[in-house]
């Protein structure tokens, strides 16, 4: 059935979002404001997703993609959107989230622009299948790109290299669980690192494809890690050295951090030092303060507020992070951080001045705000990277008798339908 629909929302994907008597229609590629034909490919009791035809009264904010393969690889689900829009999307889309699911009558501020709209990721994992490339959309179908314009400059460039390289290295089957290579990732820093995942131990031929690739210019070396699941887990084993070094370095606020491949730390360098600059100003640590980093991944945050407090504590489940966070300790001459691995439910102390939580996507387990509630830390700085569990958790914090001081998305994803966001809780 084809249909026109009005377009008056964009959903978490990017997607637009009309009505068509009564039922929420998605259409990808369509933007608010836009009057858009469409044909309608699947409809449900509650919904119908329709494919555009033809935009019939464009958005004002409507802008040309400059990526080739923006519509069919699934990395960017904003680029048609012009950046100004992408920033007021993201705000009101916590905005919303802050009110519907949390219930919070809270003022979301405007959000920040990332100092790079394109060239800022500092890492890209890639599937290996028929080809080397990116996801399509809400598939597993994988599309070969020559570059990406999100990915840095210098990782971009060696990239089609490495893919000349890998020729010859079979690719995974998804139906067999057959094939050497499973997916590529192409990490940069002070150097830049290559890490492959396979199905088993290297090769001979994939031994001699990582020696070459560690001549490329800037590359530290060539990690490896093996991978036998058959489902969506990538990172399931530490990554070890192949060829040459097994880490690089990255610069956050004058401190120097060390990355082995599968480390946890923000894609986005520049608008990272740009939450922690405000994080810190916004907590007003004092020198007698004891803080807790909760989800440290390598110690970024604690070594940046150590410089600023009596003592930090550090907490990660992931031992090589802890083992780099403490190696990031050393090279910052940083003596008042300390890192324990265990999960923080687990092992978060009774007491802290300043709590600063930067957990995964699905937010924090209720276990650690039962505790945080026992603790009442002066303030909680909360780094989120999925409005709804932070809306979720605020909630639980604001039952027990917290106070939200402030609400601030960060672009941290720039092209993409993802927002990071920096709130201060007090006590």
């Amino acid at each position: 059935m084809q249909c026109e629909v009005d377009i008056t929302d964009l959903g978490h994907q990017g997607e637009g979002i009309g009505r068509l008597e009564g039922k929420a229609v998605f259409v990808d590629g369509a933007l608010p404001g836009e009057r858009v034909s469409v044909e309608i490919v699947v409809e449900k009791e509650r919904y119908a997703k329709g494919k555009l035809l033809e935009v019939i009264t464009p958005s004002k904010n409507r802008a040309l993609p400059i990526c080739p393969y923006f519509g069919s690889c699934g990395g960017c689900q904003l680029m048609h959107l012009d950046y100004p829009a992408q920033l007021e999307i993201k705000r009101q889309r916590v905005q919303e989230t802050m009110r519907r699911i949390g219930g919070l009558d809270v003022n979301v501020e405007a959000c920040a622009p990332s100092p790079k709209d394109l060239g800022y990721r500092n890492k890209i994992l890639l599937p290996v299948r028929d080809s080397i490339g990116l996801y399509a959309k809400g598939s597993h179908q994988v599309i070969p790109i020559d570059s990406c314009l999100i990915h840095n400059e210098r990782g971009d460039g060696i990239y089609p290299d490495v893919v000349a390289l890998l020729e010859g290295i079979s690719h995974y089957d998804e139906q067999t669980g057959k094939g050497e290579l499973r997916h590529l990732l192409i990490r940069t820093g002070d150097r830049i690192l290559v890490g492959l995942i396979t199905t088993g131990k290297p090769s001979p031929k994939l031994k001699d494809a990582a020696k070459a690739i560690a001549k490329l210019p800037e590359v530290a070396g060539v990690t490896h890690a093996i991978n036998r699941r058959r489902d969506n887990v990538i990172m399931d084993a530490p990554f070890k050295p192949l060829v040459g070094d097994d880490f690089i370095f990255e610069e956050v606020c004058g401190l120097k951090f060390k990355l082995s491949a599968g480390a946890f730390f923000q894609v986005n360098p520049l608008q990272a030092e740009q939450i922690y600059l405000e994080a810190l100003k916004r907590a007003e640590i004092q020198e007698t303060d004891s803080v807790i980093d909760a989800y440290c991944g390598v110690g970024t945050m604690a070594c940046i507020f150590a410089k600023q407090c009596q003592s930090v504590l550090g907490i990660e489940v992931v031992p090589q992070a802890i083992a780099d966070a403490k190696v990031n300790a050393g090279i910052n001459k940083i003596t008042n951080a300390r890192f324990t691995c265990g999960r923080t439910e687990s092992v978060l102390p009774d007491q802290a001045d300043v709590v600063i939580l930067n957990p995964p996507r699905k937010g924090c387990d209720p276990r650690v705000l039962q505790k945080l509630a026992k603790m009442r830390p002066r303030v909680i700085v909360y780094i989120s990277c999925h409005p709804a569990t932070l809306a979720r958790d605020l909630k639980l914090l604001v039952d027990e008798g917290f106070r939200v001081g402030s609400v601030t998305p960060y672009d941290m994803f720039p092209q993409t339908s993802h927002v990071e966001t920096l709130s201060l809780i007090y006590s």
